[in-house]
């Protein structure tokens, strides 16, 4: 499994920056836009879709489908 140092951070901390980033690529309306939308959806949808997207995969097959993707970008 990865050790990733970022994540030591505080779940506030996770939000302003995360908050930070998607204004730098969207912008304030879009930002916004994207708050709006993702506060329709609920945590139970999303493990269904995670269910559905996964498929019963171990972390290191969704590591090396993932490293394999960004590669032939």
């Amino acid at each position: 499994m990865l050790l990733n140092e970022k994540s030591k951070f505080t779940d506030r901390e996770i939000i302003e920056k995360g908050s930070r980033a998607l204004i730098k690529e969207l912008g304030y309306s879009g930002f916004l836009r994207f708050i709006r939308h993702s506060e329709g959806i609920s945590k139970e949808n999303y493990l269904k879709l995670e269910d559905e997207i996964f498929d019963n995969q171990s972390v290191d097959e969704i590591f090396d489908n993932a490293k394999e993707h960004w590669e032939n970008r």
